[in-house]
Order: C-alpha cells, then structure tokens, then sequence
C-alpha cells in the first residue's frame, strides 16, 4: 500500500489546481527553503484528519487557505484529495484505489469525501483503521517530528508504538466499547429508578383509574340523555321545516305571478322605446340630407367663380400671343444673311467631294495596318493570358504536391500513434497473464465512465472457460484476484425503461464469446440514464449516467466514480478506435490529395501546350504587321 498521488487546489502555496503523483518506492521533493516543501506534508496530514492547527503550521485551520500573493488573488476555499493505492485490500473498501477528499471555506464550512460520497471524519478514521494510519500516525513525520519522538514521553512512545503495530484500532474500539457499556450502566441506573418511581405511584394511579371508570360511565348516561334531548329538538324541528317549506310555496307562487306581469310590462315598454327611437333616427336622415344639399350648392356657386376667373385669363393670353406672332412675322423678313452662310458651306462640301480620289490608296494601306494592329492585339492579350494561366498551373501544381507530401507526413504520423495506442490496449487488457473481461467489451466513445460505474471491479476480473480453471487461477494469483465464468443467462427480459429516454446498456455494448455471456448476465437490468432523479421510487435494477454516477435499486446504494476511476482497457480501446478513425479519414484524404496532384499536373500540360499555342499566333501576327 502506498501514496499515488495528491490533488491541491488553494491549499498554502497551491493557488491554482496541482497534482503530484507517485510510483512505488521512494520519491524525493528538493528545492530551496521557502519554496513549499513542507506543504506537501502538511497538505497529507490535514486531508488525513488531522485537526490542530499546529499540526499544519498555522494559527487557526483558515489559514490553510492560499491568502494571495504577486498576480494572485485569495482564494475562496482549500481543497486536497489524497489518493492511496489498495489493491492489495489491507483498506476497508471495495476499491483498488482509495481517496479521501478534504474541504474548507474561509466562512468555516467544511467537508469530507471518502471516494467521492461525502462522509464523517470518523468515516475517514475507521477506512484508515486497517492500514496503521491514524491521528499519531507514524507513517508521515514531518519537520521537527523526530525529536519529538525521541524526547517525547513513554506514554506517548507507547502509543505511536500501538499505532505502528496495528494496535492502535483495537485500543480505539475498545474505548468505544467502554464508552457505551457506561452509557448503558447509566441507562440501566435511571431505568432501575423510574421503575421504583412508578412503583411507589402505582397505588394513587390504581384509584385514580377506579375513578377514571367511574367518570367514564357518568358521560356515557349524560351522552345517552343528551341524545334523547337532541331527538325531541329535532323531531320539533321538523315539524316548523315543514311549516316553513309550505309558506315558502305560496310566496314563489306570489312572486312568479307578480313577474310574469312585470315581464309584459317591460315588454311594452321596450316596442315603445322603439318606435321613439326609429323616430328619431328619421329625424336624423332629414337633417343630414339638409346639410348635404347645402353642401353641394356652396360646391355649385366655387365652380361658378373659378370658370368665370379662367375664362378672363384665356383672354388675356390670346391677346398677347396675337401681338407676338405679329413681332415673329417682321423678324423672318431680315433672314438673308443666313441663306447666304448656307449657300458658301455646300460649295465647300461639293469641292471635298472632288478630292476625295486621291487619297483612296493611302486610306486603304491605313485601314490594313489598323486591321492588323487590330489583330494583333488579341493575340499577344491571349499570350498574356495563356502565361498567366501557365503560371496560376505552375502554382497550383506545386500547392497539390506539398499538400500530398504533408498528408503523407500526417498519415504516417497517425500510423505510428494507432501502433502505441495498440500496445497500450493490449497492456491494459491483461492483468498478469490473462485477458480481463474490460479488455473483451467494446462500447461507445462517452460511456467508458457509464459501464465503469455498472461493472465496476469486475471488468480487471480475467474470463475462465469453467469453474476448475478458474479456481487454478486464484490459487495462482499472488494477491488479490478475480475470474469470471460464463454462462448464458438466457435472453434479458425487455421490460420498460425506468425514465424517459433510458437506454438499455446491453444494447450500447459488443462482445464475443464467454465475454458476451458474461455481459448478457451482468448487465439483464442495467439502464443509461440522464438524471438518475427521475428514476421511479420502487426501481429494483441498476441505473447509471453517463457521468459516471451509480444507483443501484436493489441495494438502495448510490455511488459515483473518482476522476480517474474508469477502466484502462475502456479508456484504451476507445482511444484506439478514435486514432483507427483519424487515420482512415486522413488515408481518404491523401488519396484526394493524389488525385488533385494528379489533375493539377494534366492543368499544367494542357496550359503549357495553351501558352506554346499563342506565342505562335503573336509571332505570325507579327510577321504580318511587318
């Protein structure tokens, strides 16, 4: 049994998260003075149980709080969790590993986690009973610890000696052995003076119950004539209901009568409201035709002015347009001058006319070297083109060829993790020299935590074909051991799911052989659930999350995992399978980077033979300009 790692966070010089792991043997923590050392000791004794402060160096136990320092604030609580190796089992629990977490806050508030389920630091106590490590524990001896060993008292020697020696828990016991033989002495003592107490009252109490009858019988006969005065009350009762019942006949009588003429009277009145109404409403129409009408004669008379006012404004425009086509007319008459311009411009037109011969030839030559300049144009724009197609090719190709040499590169790379994820599985799949049963289940990625917490222990146990070779392997086995053998269950019964959206956890998990077996009969009622709070009150079966939180119905147990409690094999396998994916993803895409190798270099001939083609055309077009 020993120390494998510790888990600090706020804890002293710890501010942030820190884990310190251990191996078998001895491991050794130098580093200057100052530099935290003595932490790491104290951080084991406190997460142990230990509760004077003293003990850890500090005035009170909030002052094992981080207080802050240079670009760090204080922390707001102290945590360690201290995790010891069992798997020899000399600790009192199922686990191979135990951990027991610590808390404080800085407003006192404190707890204890033994695995993760929180518990009493007697819990804590009694776990580490077995395993000589209690509150004078000689296993941590911290600074100063060895002289005060040395000049401690004989009493004092004696008891580290008894808790060295394993006596210790016995000597705990049986103080609380003697404990509760006093609690129940005294318990006997006052049991013994309440019974001469109730003796010497007994005969009071024996007249007083004579009298107790006696006052019994007495309301009985007073219960018995009150329930004949009662009887008479309300036999005379009964007689003025009925009195009462007939009265109230012939007033509704009465009323509905009364009623039935207030009915017509309302009735009358309502077709007379009607007729003032239907009045009124007539009186309504009249007024608002009236209003109309009024309305459209002032309409009538606006329209009346405004096409008289129009009418003068016509006349007075045709007026001034008379007088100005008289001033147009007197204008026309002085236009000679302009003919005469016109006349000189066509006889200028009429000489070019007479030239325009002569220079046909030349316009012609002009018109041909402006053709050819014309085409010559395009094809030293193609040229440029095709050149740059060729380099955009060039390019490309050189893109596609080291694309495929870095998806070489990677694919090679995940070969080589796929190999070590291999020999880590095939490591964790064996314990000693036989294969366990976590190393012959495959499940999906996410639910290694999820069948952990169901099987727990027995996925390190090793698969035996029958009962003989397995009781061979346990004689075998150094320490402690586990076989599992097969047999089929038969069929696990559907049922229901327990919660909505529940999964059976056989469904989710692959095995062969004795291992399929083996499966089938371990986990016939196990369910994956989301919230193990929805599950109904009277569920017998096992339920786990995905978390890797446990309820285990038949048991009425609840349990979770540690952070670091799920299977090796699983954890491998799953890593495995993840790597095994990556690298057929990556092989797909080294192919594609072949193929686009492939058709970059026929772009790259085909953009060469482009570019060959146009410089052709340029230096033909060339010549002809020339």
């Amino acid at each position: 049994m020993y120390l494998k790692a510790i888990n600090l966070k706020g804890f002293k010089s710890f501010p942030d998260r820190t884990r310190l792991t251990f191996s078998p043997g001895v491991s050794v923590i130098v580093g200057p003075n100052g530099c935290g050392k003595s932490n790491v000791t104290d951080a084991v004794l406190w997460a142990l149980g230990e509760q004077s402060p003293s003990a850890v160096r500090g005035q009170s136990m909030r002052d094992v709080i981080f207080a802050g320092g240079k670009g760090q604030s204080r922390r707001r609580f102290a945590e360690v969790e201290v995790v010891i190796d069992n798997s020899e089992g000399r600790a009192a629990s199922e686990f191979s590993e135990l951990s027991i977490t610590r808390r404080i806050e800085r407003n006192g508030d404190g707890e204890y986690r033994l695995n993760g389920a929180r518990c009493r630091l007697s819990d804590v106590l009694e776990a580490l009973a077995d395993t000589n490590m209690g509150r004078e524990m000689h296993s941590v001896i911290s600074q100063g610890r060895v002289e005060a060993i040395v000049s401690s008292k004989p009493k004092d020697r004696r008891m580290l000696i008894e808790e060295a020696a394993g006596l210790g828990k016995h000597r705990k016991r049986r103080h609380k052995a003697q404990l509760k033989l006093d609690r129940t002495r005294e318990n006997l003592d006052r049991a013994h003076d309440v019974e001469r107490e109730a003796r010497s009252r007994l005969r009071p109490l024996k007249r007083q119950a004579e009298a107790a009858e006696r006052t019994a019988k007495l309301v009985q006969e007073e219960s018995e004539l009150r329930a004949v005065i009662v009887g008479d009350e309300l036999r005379e009762r009964e007689t003025l209901l009925a009195t009462a019942e007939e009265t109230l006949r012939t007033a509704r009588d009465r009323r509905d009568a009364v009623e039935k003429q207030l009915n017509e009277i309302r009735e009358r009145r309502t077709a007379i409201e009607e007729r003032i109404a239907a009045g009124e409403q007539g009186r309504r129409d009249r007024a608002d035709r009236m209003a109309e009408a009024s309305a459209a004669l002032e309409r009538v008379r606006a329209r009346i002015e405004a096409t008289t006012l129009a009418q003068r404004e016509l006349r007075s425009g045709l007026g001034e347009r008379q007088l100005r086509l008289e001033e147009l007319g007197g204008d026309l008459e002085g236009d000679a001058d302009t003919a005469d311009r016109i006349a000189e411009l066509e006889a200028e037109i009429a000489r070019l006319d007479e030239n325009r011969p002569a220079s046909e030839e030349a316009a012609t030559a002009e018109r041909r070297r402006a053709e050819a300049e014309k085409t010559l144009r395009p094809r030293e724009e193609a040229e440029a083109e095709a050149g740059a197609a060729l380099r955009r090719a060039t390019d490309a190709r050189e893109a596609a060829r080291q694309e495929s040499v870095k998806a070489a590169e990677r694919t090679a790379a995940l070969a080589g993790e796929l190999a070590a994820a291999d020999a880590k599985l095939a490591a964790a799949a064996v314990e000693g020299e036989h294969e366990v049963l976590g190393g012959m289940i495959e499940t999906g990625s996410g639910l290694e935590r999820a069948l952990t917490a169901a099987l727990g222990e027995r996925l390190r146990a090793s698969v035996a074909t029958d009962l003989g070779e397995g009781v061979q392997r346990l004689e075998s086995a150094e320490g402690a051991s586990r076989a599992l053998l097969p047999g089929d269950p038969g069929d696990p019964a559907p049922g229901d799911p327990p919660a909505e959206g529940a999964r059976r956890l056989l469904d989710l998990v692959e095995a062969d052989g004795p291992a399929a077996e083996i499966a089938r009969r371990l986990l016939s009622d196990a369910w994956l659930v989301d919230d193990l709070r929805e599950l109904p009150h009277n569920f017998r079966g096992l339920a786990v999350t995905a978390d890797g939180d446990a309820f285990d119905g038949a048991a009425r147990e609840l349990r979770r995992l540690p952070s670091e409690g799920t299977d090796p094999a699983l954890v491998a396998r799953s890593a495995r399978e993840e790597l095994a994916s990556r690298l057929r993803q990556r092989e797909q895409t080294e192919e594609r980077a072949k193929r686009e190798l492939e058709r970059a270099e026929e772009a790259l001939e085909a953009a060469r033979r482009e570019h060959d083609q146009a410089q052709v055309a340029v230096r033909e077009a060339r010549r002809a300009l020339d």
